[in-house]
């Protein structure tokens, strides 16, 4: 008898011990691997990070049918809930480091889809370009000192089918891109053919309505339209390895219900045997 107590006793101390570490998980914060080289020279690949979701506001569960600490295969789609956020203590702010969802794996649920790591350089309502290799916000060149790794200038002008939006008429590259008004919540932008691409997966992915082109007319759940109004904010992200980074500029904005939180803290670097042991070492801040 006394064999079996300590067994109910030991089963619901791990049950508490579970279900804490999961509260934990969920609405405070979240311990990742850095499987890349994409935040070079800020974060290296093998680095453990902290990730705070208390700044933001933590998300709620999107697919709640669904095994916590696993892979994005193990969930049940049968049951979705909509976007909610509980109130964080601070905004998202420009050079924030920010761990989101991959926007482009439409295959899964938000909530399921792959983990990033990017800093944001543009807010909603920012208008922002790249000219150069330099970041220009609302007109002001941006001090990256210390974070962004040295590059080689790519050609102005020159058109790459694999930069957002992923349109010949729109000559963007690496280093030349833009100008860009991020979209924020509320805010109406008028629709053309011509610029329809820019915001063609908002309208669709993100925020979920039909939309049809007949002829030289835009039609949206079916009413034509020459306008859209955002339902959400967006933000737009860079890896500090700026040459080495599939980032914003591949797949465009950030919607705010794919972000989980700041990296705030390096849990443990591979980095602090070597000879960046001066600016980058365990239990640091993330800058």
């Amino acid at each position: 008898m006394k064999a079996l107590s300590y067994i109910n006793k030991a089963v619901k101390i791990f049950f508490l011990a579970f279900i804490a570490w999961l509260v934990l998980h969920l609405f405070f914060f979240q311990v990742l691997y850095v499987d890349s080289g994409s935040m070079q020279n800020s974060l290296f690949e093998g680095d453990y990070i902290v990730v705070n979701k208390l700044a933001y506001g933590a998300r709620l569960p999107i697919t709640p049918l669904s095994l916590p600490f696993s892979n994005s295969t193990s969930y049940l789609n049968w049951i979705h809930l909509p976007y909610m956020r509980i109130p964080g203590y601070s905004q998202i702010k420009r050079n924030d480091v920010i761990v989101f969802n991959l926007p482009t794996d439409d295959k899964v649920p938000v909530d399921e889809r792959e983990l990033y790591i990017k800093r944001c350089v543009a807010l909603p309502g920012d208008t922002m370009r790249i000219d150069g290799g330099k970041i220009f916000i609302n007109n002001k060149v941006q001090d990256e000192t210390g974070t962004q790794t040295k590059i080689t200038v790519s050609a102005k002008n020159f058109y790459n089918p694999n930069f957002f939006p992923n349109n010949p008429r729109f000559h963007w590259n690496l280093d030349y891109f833009g100008p860009i008004i991020i979209p924020k919540k509320g805010d109406s932008v008028k629709l053309t053919i011509d610029n329809l691409d820019l915001y063609r997966r908002i309208i669709e992915k993100y925020e979920n309505n039909k939309l049809e082109i007949k002829g030289l007319n835009i039609y949206i759940n079916s009413k034509k339209s020459n306008s859209y109004t955002f339902k959400m904010n967006y933000y737009f992200t860079l890896g500090d390895n700026r040459h080495n980074s599939i980032d914003s500029r591949y797949w465009g904005f950030v919607p705010e219900d794919h972000i989980i939180g700041r990296a705030s803290m390096i849990a443990y670097s591979k980095a602090i045997d070597t000879a960046a042991i001066k600016t980058h070492r365990a239990f640091s801040f993330i800058k």
